[in-house]
């Protein structure tokens, strides 16, 4: 195990917040990179001259900032670095804010309604349970520029299907009337050819190319708060992934 300097016990900063910073260095210097299994609490504990419940403040915290994720069974391991603030991986409104535009939507749906069996699987649904689905076009100063379907569990916002979403964030409206705070994203990015129905929404020409990105939204314990899925036109559209490290 990487032997640690030991941590200062007279320092006002807390020891589990010492330690915690000194992983997540070593996270960000290389020194342990994506895959790498964290040195367990134990071992930390004993290393360091730490209580376990010290070691395990300073993993759990750097598990809810997302550099490190456990398996159960197996231990903690430094996660793929982050995607920030990228198109699709954030809220619409927000982003489009952040880029000097002004965002609004064109409601199409938005209903309570019942999911078939793979949907109540995904957000978790019993079979009596149901789900509020919305779609709406996206548009930034007027202009389209996504088609996005989302579903939600109806328990989770009780009346949501009422809520005017022309000109308010979804986020805001989960945050602000049911408390509701959406802290992860897991999501899948394809492209293909756009369909006839989106080419008339997005107003662009059929059988031009669409970014397609699926995804799933959570709160910070990771209970399910939305799956969505966003058809972005494809032309003049990208990406930015940020710096990412490159694996040899």
């Amino acid at each position: 195990m990487t032997s640690f300097q030991q941590l200062d016990k007279h320092s006002s900063e807390s020891l589990y917040v010492q330690l915690s910073n000194r992983l997540k260095n070593m996270i960000e210097t290389g020194e342990l990179t994506t895959g790498d299994r964290v040195p367990p609490e134990r071992e930390l504990a004993e290393s360091l001259k730490v209580s376990r419940i010290t070691a395990r403040q300073a993993i759990e915290a750097l598990v809810k900032s997302g550099l490190v994720y456990r398996e159960r069974g197996k231990g903690t391991f430094v996660a793929e670095p982050h995607m920030e603030s990228v198109m699709g991986f954030t809220s619409f409104s927000e982003d489009m804010k952040s880029r000097g535009l002004t965002p609004s939507s064109r409601v199409l749906t938005q209903l309570l309604t019942r999911v078939d069996e793979k949907m109540q699987k995904v957000l978790k649904l019993g079979t009596d349970d149901q789900a509020i689905h919305i779609v709406r076009l996206r548009l930034a100063d007027d202009k389209p520029v996504a088609l996005q379907s989302t579903y939600l569990p109806a328990r989770l916002c009780p009346g949501l299907e009422s809520q005017d979403l022309r000109s308010t964030s979804l986020y805001s409206i989960l945050r602000d009337k049911y408390y509701v705070h959406p802290a992860w994203t897991e999501a899948k990015v394809e492209v293909r050819i756009s369909t006839e129905e989106e080419a008339d929404l997005l107003q662009i020409e059929k059988n031009e190319p669409v970014l397609i990105i699926k995804g799933l939204t959570f709160t910070k314990s990771f209970e399910i708060i939305e799956s969505v899925r966003t058809v972005y036109k494809g032309k003049d559209l990208s990406l930015y992934i940020g710096r990412q490290r490159i694996r040899t």
